[in-house]
Order: structure tokens, then sequence, then C-alpha cells
């Protein structure tokens, strides 16, 4: 049986056995003790479990149940039991509330169930992605430097002619070798919740050793720091890839160095690529850009990186 299935049947099974607990706790309280009201809080177990280990649906349905057996006993107690009770109006009260908050329960416990369960899921996803990541930094083809490689190598020299700082060029080098991912925009936003991921309780939840949760705090806090170069990159030189008289003074400028040296890379590799109506297929062809898809400084430190 698949994985997928023994947890169906699984969770099937654990919920038949819940509602058997159920009615047996029923059939043995009114056997064995006289109509207690306070014997109802049995109730909130079972609906505690399922809420924590079958999630919210499960546990509404198994609060459902205990409320509509509670109500089929009241009705047919008088005749199947032969027990007549006087229920006042402050029982009818006590009963409505014990049914809302039942049903709250089995509701909250649910949603933070499956809310557990989704932040071990992002977690392993954060992991999955770190680690595909430090893959890229050592990934060495065959035949020499990746193109991922080429664009990092080329955005830190043009960064580092126009004079940035050493920790800038950094992120450029970093955000340059995650560029050509091709889900980057569905990375994106696990990029910036990484770091949350990473934090010790979450790190607690996966079997490491100091230095491999050191490695990860590390590579988390550097993908927070690109994570604004790559959401910038992304939409100026993807999803607008063809505007050709960009706001350059709204786009920062270690986005404009990483487009720059992507688009030099892909040339030299291919020979001529297009930007919007434009073909490209020399350096100077690059010159037309300046100013207008490229700031004028960023075409001037490739001139003098390639020169």
């Amino acid at each position: 049986m698949p994985v997928a299935g023994k947890k169906v049947f699984s969770g099937q099974r654990f919920e038949t056995i819940i509602a058997i607990i159920i009615v047996l706790a029923i059939v043995a309280t009114n056997i064995l003790v006289h109509y207690k009201p306070y014997l109802l809080n049995f109730f909130f177990l079972p609906v505690i479990f399922s809420g924590y280990y079958l999630g919210r649906r499960r546990a509404v349905t198994i609060a459902i149940s205990c409320i509509l057996l509670e109500a089929l006993y009241l009705v047919f107690s008088r005749q199947v039991f032969g027990i007549q009770l006087g229920l006042n109006r402050d029982d009818l009260i006590f009963l409505i509330s014990w049914a809302v908050f039942l049903m709250l329960t089995a509701w909250i416990v649910g949603v933070l169930s499956e809310k557990r369960e989704k932040e071990v899921f992002n977690l392993k996803r954060a992991y999955a992605g770190i680690l595909s990541i430090v893959l890229k930094y050592l990934e060495v083809g065959e035949e020499g430097k990746s193109q991922a490689e080429q664009v990092s190598e080329l955005a830190g020299k043009i960064a580092s002619v126009m004079e940035i700082n050493k920790v800038e060029v950094e992120n450029i080098k970093s955000a340059a070798l995650l560029s050509d991912i091709p889900e980057l925009q569905n990375c994106l936003p696990l990029f910036s919740q990484t770091t949350r991921y990473m934090e010790q309780e979450s790190l607690a939840q996966l079997q490491l050793n100091d230095r491999e949760k050191i490695m990860l705090k590390t590579a988390a806090l550097i993908l927070t720091e690109i994570q604004p170069l790559l959401q910038s990159y992304y939409v100026h030189y993807r999803q607008k890839a063809g505007e050709m008289d960009k706001s350059l003074n709204s786009i920062p400028v270690g986005a404009a160095i990483i487009a720059l040296a992507e688009l030099y890379v892909r040339m030299a590799r291919q020979g001529k690529v297009r930007v919007g109506p434009e073909e490209i297929s020399s350096l100077e062809d690059l010159q037309k850009l300046k100013g207008r898809y490229f700031p004028d400084r960023a075409v001037e430190a490739l001139r003098l990186v390639i020169y």
C-alpha cells in the first residue's frame, strides 16, 4: 500500500476507534452512573486528540458526533433506559455552552495542528532550498565554470570597479549566482522566510550538529540580505524585460549590475541576444542601453572590466 494510502487508512482507523470510545463512554455513563453533567468533560479528550493528530476537519466531525450522541441520549433516554431527566434552564444553558466550547476546542486545536504541520513542511523546504544553493556554489562543470558562476564573477568585478563597498559586492555576487534559478518567482518568498525557519526552535526539529546549524543560519542570513536584490532583478529585468526606458533611480544598482552581467555572459555564449527591439551582439551595442536600460556607471564599469 502506498505511503499516502497508509496515512489515510491510519487516520480513518483512528477516527473509528475514537467514535467507538465515545459510544462506549455514553453507554457506560448511563449504565454505571446516574446522569451527571460534569461527565460531559470526558468528551474533550477525544476531541483534543483528534484535533492534534487528524486535523481541524476531523476534529470538528468528532465534536459534532459527541454533541449529536448527547442530544440523542437526552431525547431517547426515557424510552430506551427508562430514565426521566428534568432539565431546567440552567441545565440547558450548561449543555449549550458545553457544545459551543467543544466545537471551539476542536477548531482551535485542529488549526494549531495544521499550522504546526505547515511550519514543519516549510522548514523542510527551506532546508532543501539552502542545500540546493550550497550545491550551486560547489557546481563546476567539466568544461569550466557554469553560466551562473560566470555571471557572479563578472557582476563582482563590475561592482568592485564601481567602488561599491565589499559587503555589498559579496551580496551582489551571491545574488547573481542564484539569478538563473528557473523557479525564481516561487523561491523569492521562501528566501524572505528562511531566517525565521532557521531560528533555534525550528532547527531543534532537525537532527543537526552545531556546525551544520551554524552553516544553515549563516546561509539563511545571506538569503535574507540578497532577497531584495533578486526581487528587484526579477521584477525589472525579467517581468519587465521588454521595457527599454526604465526608471533607473528606482532600481537598486546591484540588481542592474546582475542583469548587465547576465546579459553580457549570454551574449558571449550565444553570439547575440535580443533585448526588446534591440539586438545585442557586441559591447558597442550595449552602449546603446546606457542610461536607458542600465546605469551609465555600470556600463562603463563593464567596459573597463572587459578591456
